[in-house]
């Protein structure tokens, strides 16, 4: 069976070749689904084993977002908590590295002299 062609108006949008009728679906009832207004009915539905299922894995799945989400924010702060004290020692620590290369300079020249003259 071959397809036909849609028909396009001059813009290019397709026509409806065969409407439904609306008036032929109101001697129809409604097909409706449970009533989840009711406490009880809701309570049946959520206790079924897929839902259980559903709500594990949606609880696996947040606690591991949520574990990923504060060890980030651990990293970050302790980055720049790590940053903010380095960058707050570093005169300190480069003053007192002077002092000891300057301490220490004079006995090495006198001990690199020493062993070259012998």
């Amino acid at each position: 069976m071959e397809e036909q062609p849609l028909k396009l108006d001059d813009e290019g949008i397709p026509i409806l070749e065969h409407p439904v009728d609306l008036n032929a679906f109101s001697d129809q009832p409604l097909v409706t689904g449970p009533d989840l207004t009711d406490h009880e009915i809701v309570e049946q539905l959520l206790g079924k084993d897929r839902i259980s299922e559903l709500i594990n894995d949606l609880t696996d799945d947040l606690q591991k977002m949520v574990s990923w989400k504060i060890e980030e924010v651990l990293k970050e702060e302790l980055a720049k908590l790590i940053h903010d004290a380095t960058e707050q020692s570093s005169a300190k620590l480069s003053e007192d590295i002077r002092t000891q290369l300057q301490l220490a300079l004079p006995e090495l020249v006198v001990k690199i002299a020493k062993e070259k003259t012998s």
